[in-house]
């Protein structure tokens, strides 16, 4: 969302910044030389400006318009770091100048200094009210802070001005995610053997189409609290979604027929019951009840709905579909994820991004085969992309080519150190191939990601291998203890294996 909204803001960022002619005015050869520069950032060789403003600015130092020219060339080659003390140079000459406010900003969030960039976004808004870029941008680093209530604020706002913008219902829809998220916790931290959770639960599992896990949950809060608002409509959509119409219109009328709510006691949830969702967020101060908590959550999980569905009602584009493949991804609908970008692809079909997202959405989907040749199309233009190669050797190594798996995730690991997916395949890879004393760095690595045991259990074999007993043994109890822990989860979700009649 950043990218789009910066490359036009740039621009006129840009126009905005172009220095005067009567600078120049005694020199012909500078002014020539100032006018080929502009040609060149007009026509988007950024790089070749870059030195041309540099020799300018030691002919007249401390110009802020060749200063600006300067870091404005600067950030559109890519080179954020740089630009940004001569935006500072520049507004400390010039507090207000609006062109290095918002390139500032905006390299503050090429370089992830999302804090940083908030104030001159506020102060740029401050001063042109009407600048839905430098909203967007600002929405954008509120969420990357954590700032959600804010964000969703100003997404509002740009929903409100332009009911046509997909980032902006996207954004909405992800800032009320993240509130029903953060209130949930509020909740579970409070009252988490409560009804409320449980309920919570049940819907989440619901939205995933896990039925089962959801009617145990249902049932499990309908056990502690039977006259809740919503049990028994939840149980009435799982009974629908498994066949059972007959035992959901026992539970629709069982919702419909519960008694009101007291309004003066549990205001929030009244709110909810009459679709006023966001006044039914406002009654969770922080020292909220459990109740009140509970309202607020579903109320946030409603507004998420609402923004996804005015999205999903946009007409047809390539960035709708990637839109709504990304709200899918979150929700770990990977298949749907994948029709999307295939959708996405079928209205931009040379769009490189767009094709590596749907690889990358197949090989979540362990739909490996589909999703190789994709990424080697993408290989052949940028052969040492660290995430192509993780997603060929791992696609590679998981339909049991190991062999070809190996140089692809050597590739990976050396080109992003952090990305420790690729550290556990490398090593599953070697052990594979009978290269345990290899393997044990990557595996050890990787153990973070370690919860179903795999990475302990690989790693136990390849120390026993290189002939270390005891750290063998003592990573064995480490997987074993993962595998008892799972085994109790398992057991746990065997309680929810079977959806029964409805209760008396």
């Amino acid at each position: 969302m950043v990218v789009s909204r910066k490359r036009l803001a740039l621009q006129a960022a840009f126009l905005l910044a172009l220095t005067p002619a009567a600078v120049f005015s005694q020199d012909s050869d500078l002014a020539a030389e100032s006018h080929r520069a502009k040609e060149l950032m007009a026509a988007s060789h950024f790089s070749e400006a870059i030195p041309i403003y540099e020799s300018l600015l030691k002919a007249f130092p401390g110009n802020t318009g060749l200063l600006l020219n300067l870091a404005l060339a600067e950030e559109m080659a890519g080179r954020p770091a740089r630009a940004v003390p001569h935006f500072e140079a520049v507004l400390k000459v010039q507090p207000d100048n609006m062109p290095a406010l918002l390139s500032l900003s905006m390299a503050r969030l090429q370089l992830n200094q999302s804090r940083d960039a908030l104030a001159p976004l506020r102060k740029v808004i401050k001063i042109d009210p009407e600048n839905l870029d430098a909203i967007g941008m600002l929405a954008d680093a509120e969420m990357s802070q954590k700032l959600f209530e804010e964000a969703a604020g100003d997404y509002r706002e740009l929903t409100a001005r332009n009911e046509a913008d997909p980032r902006a219902w996207y954004g909405l829809g992800k800032a009320y995610e993240s509130l029903a998220d953060r209130t949930f916790d509020r909740l579970n931290q409070s009252a988490p053997e409560s009804p409320y959770v449980a309920v919570l639960l049940a819907d989440t599992r619901l939205q995933r189409r896990q039925y089962r896990s959801a009617f145990f949950f249902y049932r499990q809060a309908q056990s502690k609290s039977p006259d809740l608002p919503g049990i028994h409509a939840g149980l009435a959509q799982v009974y629908r979604e498994t066949d059972h119409p007959d035992w959901a219109a026992a539970e629709k009328k069982r919702e419909e027929t519960l008694p009101a709510s007291d309004c003066k006691v549990q205001m929030s949830a009244c709110a909810f019951l009459s679709q006023n969702f966001l006044e039914a967020v406002k009654s969770a101060p922080p020292n909220a009840s459990p109740a009140t908590l509970f309202w607020a959550t579903k109320a946030y999980n409603q507004l998420a709905v609402q923004a996804f569905d005015r999205l999903s009602q946009l007409p047809e584009s390539a960035e709708i579909h990637a839109l709504k493949a990304q709200i899918l991804h979150d929700h770990k609908q990977n298949l749907e994820s994948a029709d999307e970008w295939r959708a996405a692809l079928k209205l931009a079909p040379g769009d490189a991004n767009l094709k590596r997202q749907l690889a990358a959405a197949l090989f979540d989907a362990k739909d490996y085969r589909s999703a190789m040749p994709l990424v080697e199309e993408q290989l052949a233009h940028d052969p040492n992309a660290p995430e192509l190669n993780y997603l060929m050797g791992a696609s590679l190594f998981r339909t049991e080519q190991a062999g070809k798996a190996l140089p692809y995730l050597e590739l990976a690991v050396r080109g992003n150190a952090d990305m420790l997916t690729a550290d556990a395949a490398l090593g599953f890879t070697l052990v594979s191939l009978d290269k345990n004393a290899e393997a044990i760095p990557y595996l050890k690595k990787a153990l973070a990601l370690d919860d179903d045991g795999s990475v302990h259990y690989s790693l136990a074999r390849a120390y026993r291998a290189a002939g270390d007993s005891q750290l063998a043994a003592e990573t064995m109890q480490q997987y074993q203890k993962i595998q008892r822990k799972n085994r109790e989860i398992n057991d746990e979700l065997a309680k929810e294996a079977e959806i029964t009649a409805p209760s008396p």
